[in-house]
């Protein structure tokens, strides 16, 4: 992909939603395949949670085309070697296994084999979820922008923020039912924390690999939204998360504090993608 797309708002929130998207779907399977019983509101909430958010993803990418026949031609042929035939079809095939997963959640209680089919689909649905989590920023790699293609890791970045967006979106989903118990919420927050640290660990990698062209994020025009990003949409979260763990007298795990986190990470996220997407065209 030797030419630099032009990109606007509907390309930034379909890389959000499409991440928490893929983030949900596999921390759902992963409660799913790993998990117990206890586990079954975080497998609920995230394959409901990823299903309409992959919905909106085609309607996204219709806005941004500008025509739904650009749109619906990129459905009518399979291109192995072009990556935007490549991802519609990932697309298209994520949504029909959030599809299949949320029906056998919504439908678990009749159907006495739906929990070992959704275990399978959900292993397949959350590889399809990993790529087009990370596929995004792999495909701007490949473009002659210096932000974007100046390192290979941009998608590993994306699906860091996706895991950690998805983690959030769940939490703040449970908390709205009044479903997220203590046990619930330490195993989430412990996945989080751990991708939190992957996430800052593969930023610095990122930006050390980018250099000079770097510093339009770094010092420059977007440096301010940067820095609040860093530090509001990573820093506070996982102090947050720490204090918890570690000073629970100080840093109690209620629901204000716990929503505040999750709040935090999800305009993170979206600040992220946001800087990604305006920085590599400016």
């Amino acid at each position: 992909m030797g030419h630099s797309p032009q990109w606007g708002m509907e390309i930034v929130w379909y890389f959000f939603l499409g991440g928490i998207a893929a983030g949900a779907y596999f921390v759902a399977a992963l409660a799913d395949l790993l998990g117990d019983d206890g586990d079954r509101p975080v497998v609920r909430a995230g394959y409901l949670l990823a299903l309409p958010l992959a919905l909106a993803l085609p309607i996204l990418l219709t806005l941004d085309l500008g025509t739904p026949g650009r749109a619906f031609n990129m459905f009518l042929r399979f291109e192995l070697q072009s990556p935007m035939s490549v991802g519609s079809w990932a697309l298209l095939g994520f949504g029909v296994f959030a599809a299949a997963s949320a029906a056998l959640v919504l439908f678990e209680e009749r159907l006495h084999w739906a929990p070992g089919v959704r275990k399978q689909v959900g292993l397949v649905g959350a590889l399809l979820g990993f790529f087009i989590a990370s596929y995004t920023g792999v495909l701007l790699g490949t473009t002659n922008r210096p932000f974007w293609g100046g390192s290979n890791l941009l998608g590993a970045l994306f699906l860091a923020s996706a895991a950690s967006t998805g983690v959030a979106a769940i939490a703040l989903w449970l908390l709205s039912r009044g479903s997220l118990g203590s046990r619930l919420w330490e195993r989430l927050r412990t996945l989080d924390e751990v991708v939190l640290v992957l996430e800052v660990v593969i930023l610095a990698g990122f930006l050390g690999l980018l250099g000079d062209a770097s510093a339009p994020v770094i010092s420059g025009r977007f440096a301010p939204a940067f820095w609040a990003f860093l530090v509001l949409g990573l820093g506070v979260p996982f102090a947050l998360q720490f204090g918890m763990t570690f000073f629970r007298a100080k840093v109690p795990a209620n629901r204000g504090v716990i929503a505040l986190s999750a709040v935090l990470l999800l305009l993170g996220g979206f600040v992220l993608r946001y800087l990604v997407v305006v920085a590599g065209q400016a």
